[in-house]
């Protein structure tokens, strides 16, 4: 069975978690005999580059190589995150949907309607589109009900994530925070001012050139940003991304990170950033986001964000007590394990293997 797996997206999702997901799909599927991986497209992660040179049984193609190769052959599935591949129509086709379409907030009410179209139409041409969480199917059983019969969990964990020697730490952090320890916010434009304030906090009670990376949606979002930076007081501490720049080092680099307003497009992040043993901090208040489900409770701390001198005591608390920092951590591993052994033992579908063409 020749498996097509494309790494194109209509959908806003940072490269370095494609990549990863491609790269559980096919450590997951190494062990069956029966299967050759072709991983469609460029500007793939080392890990892929990789995997191909280590590997027969999996080929590195561009698009166009793709839809000539699949129209010559008789045994084909495509995997894809939100992508088509010209030429396959006959082939069983495989959802497996990363982001809520239109999670953009800045996204005019044209481009939203498109994006969801494009959504359904992937649903629907599907063999089955399936959930790799719990958050994932809540919220396709909430918003697509019209296609409960096409939708499945999956179990979908993340396998090997690249690692990183304390050079290369060393490296992302003179590259993103001139060497300076940090923490990581993923964080809504109208929550940003109030974060400053209680960094402000923290910045007085503590002289110290710890600093606040802010990864936002898109770039008006990132230039709304910057204006509001001017005249604030620590404006050389603070520094701001968009997630299109996002890469993993920056998590493996951090001291925590605060997750506000998040849906399940994040869901791959946490999982990683649990594995690089970096505590997690939830805003309890998701505002219109799909609800985290409480099953992932344990991913990291819960409080609210809004109450005043919340956010700035929890930095002085990661920033003085590395111990209780350490021990965070530990708990949202211990958490991933026991999320990862109970899916495993669930009897959910597991990708590739149990695909059928």
């Amino acid at each position: 069975m020749r498996l097509f797996i494309l790494t194109s997206s209509k959908f806003d999702l940072p490269r370095p978690v494609l990549c990863q997901k491609v790269l559980d799909i096919i450590e997951l599927g190494l062990s069956s005999q029966q299967i050759h991986f072709y991983i469609v497209g460029d500007k793939l992660s080392d890990a892929l580059l990789h995997l191909e040179q280590n590997n027969d049984a999996v080929t590195i193609i561009k698009q166009l190589e793709a839809e000539k190769l699949i129209k010559e052959v008789t045994n084909a599935i495509v995997i894809h995150f939100g992508a088509a591949l010209k030429g396959s129509d006959q082939f069983p086709h495989y959802f497996i949907p990363l982001s809520d379409p239109t999670s953009n907030a800045h996204m005019s009410i044209f481009q939203k309607w498109s994006l969801r179209k494009s959504f359904k139409n992937y649903i629907q041409k599907s063999m089955a589109t399936y959930a790799i969480n719990e958050w994932a199917f809540n919220f396709l059983e909430n918003k697509y009900k019209a296609y409960a019969t096409k939708m499945q969990e999956a179990y979908l964990p993340i396998t090997t994530i690249p690692r990183y020697e304390w050079v290369a730490l060393a490296d992302a952090k003179n590259k993103l925070t001139e060497g300076a320890n940090y923490f990581l916010a993923f964080q809504p434009l109208e929550a940003f001012v109030e974060m400053l304030k209680e960094f402000s906090i923290f910045k007085k009670w503590q002289q110290t050139n710890m600093a606040l990376v802010f990864i936002f949606e898109n770039e008006i979002a990132l230039k709304q940003a910057e204006a509001l930076l001017v005249g604030y007081k620590f404006k050389e501490s603070i520094v701001v991304h968009t997630i299109a720049a996002f890469d993993l080092s920056w998590l493996a680099a951090t001291y925590a990170i605060t997750f506000n307003n998040i849906n399940f497009n994040k869901a791959s992040i946490i999982e990683m950033a649990i594995q690089y043993d970096i505590p997690l901090l939830f805003n309890t208040t998701q505002g219109k986001q799909e609800p985290m489900p409480a099953t992932w409770a344990g991913a990291g701390e819960l409080f609210c964000f809004e109450e005043k001198g919340a956010l700035s005591n929890h930095y002085k608390l990661y920033y003085k007590d590395e111990v209780y920092r350490q021990a965070r951590a530990r708990m949202g591993m211990d958490w991933l394990s026991t999320l990862y052994a109970a899916k495993k033992n669930a009897g959910l579908v597991q990708i590739p293997l149990a695909l059928k063409s």
